[in-house]
């Protein structure tokens, strides 16, 4: 019967890898995140926009009598 030491260090995968996707100072992933908080924020101003001032279009569920 074999013996096997199980304290030894293996090759053998051990789980998840971390893999980085892009440079490790994570510039590209700060300038997509201001962007999209940029457009975000351009949504927003146009609904608030709409909101205080109406949308400026005709009613159209008035019923001509």
């Amino acid at each position: 019967m074999a013996i096997y030491d199980l304290t030894k260090k293996t090759r053998a995968s051990t789980g998840q890898k971390v893999i980085q996707l892009g440079p490790v100072d994570n510039t590209m992933r700060v300038i997509k995140l201001e962007k999209r908080l940029d457009n975000q924020e351009q949504k927003l101003d146009k609904i608030l926009n709409l909101l205080q001032h109406g949308n400026n279009l005709p009613d159209t569920n008035k019923q001509s009598s």
